[in-house]
């Protein structure tokens, strides 16, 4: 006859998935190595310590609700799964998606299965695929696609408060540039400038590579005042005394970025017509210094 609780037991052990039970005050009980590497705490010290202490705390409230979730999935007749993050011993985050069941204790108890798939390779491949989706290739800045999610952060009722200055930027003469120098020159002057203007601006603004050498630049909770004086201060940051024009405009209550994204694109088209090397912002006109 099959001794079940010892081929059990040794399933539990084996397991390359994170197993964990909880008792009915959410302490566990046991734990395999595997999940034990997730949370990464040695896996003798687990018993009588809650998965609590091991989530990250963008997570708690998830943590918190895991009861009334199981009930609900319950009454529902499904199954409970669960995606969350752990916060490792070394610092790093581990994502887990979780499948959690309702077992009886050893006196009928509401005791808890965690079964935990480790899946923070997967959420980094996808990140990276995130990013690399929303960033320029030579620059390293914000694409249109980046760009434009960002902006939509910064302009619901949840994001910046008050004001959002958006800019266009465009190099003088950059064609001209390119004959007389190279392509490969064009390139590094747009890598240097992005690395400069990236530096200027910091956390005051998010600044993407719109295509060519054409830039837009965001930023929250200012007017045009202060976007003149940035777009000043990036005028001073262009590599091998080249210049660019500008146009800068805010976003206007009720109007759709896209609006207001045109408006400043036409300030800037006045400023490349009247000779370049200049910012134009609604009612002014004059040159960059």
């Amino acid at each position: 006859m099959v001794d079940a609780d010892r081929w059990y037991r040794e399933m539990f052990e084996a397991s390359t998935v994170g197993l964990a039970l909880a008792d009915e005050n959410g302490l566990l009980v046991l734990a395999n190595e595997a999940y034990a590497a997730i949370v990464g705490c040695p896996r003798e010290l687990l018993p009588g310590r809650s998965s609590r202490e091991f989530t990250h705390p963008d997570d708690l409230a998830q943590h918190a609700a895991m009861e009334q979730i199981m009930d609900d999935a319950k009454a529902r007749g499904e199954s409970v799964h669960v995606e969350k993050r752990y916060l490792h011993a070394d610092g790093t985050v581990r994502w887990g998606w979780i499948s959690a069941s309702e077992v009886p204790g050893p006196e009928g108890e509401k005791w808890t299965m965690a079964v935990v798939h480790d899946t923070t390779d997967r959420r980094r491949v996808e990140d990276d695929l995130r990013v690399a989706a929303q960033t320029d290739a030579l620059t390293g800045l914000l694409n249109r696609r980046g760009w434009r999610d960002r902006l939509h952060q910064l302009t619901t009722p949840s994001g910046a408060e008050g004001a959002v200055a958006l800019a266009m930027i465009d190099f003088d003469r950059f064609k001209l540039y390119n004959d007389k120098y190279g392509h490969g020159r064009g390139d590094q002057l747009l890598v240097r400038f992005s690395a400069a203007a990236a530096d200027l601006v910091g956390a005051r603004a998010s600044i993407a590579r719109w295509g060519g050498e054409e830039f837009a630049l965001a930023m929250p909770g200012v007017g045009s005042t202060t976007m003149a004086a940035v777009l000043t201060e990036l005028a001073a940051v262009v590599p091998d005394r080249q210049t660019f024009s500008a146009g800068h405009t805010t976003l206007r209550r009720g109007e759709s970025v896209d609006d207001c994204f045109d408006r400043a694109d036409m300030l800037l088209f006045q400023a490349k017509r009247d000779g370049g090397a200049r910012s134009y912002g609604d009612g002014s006109c004059r040159p960059s210094e």
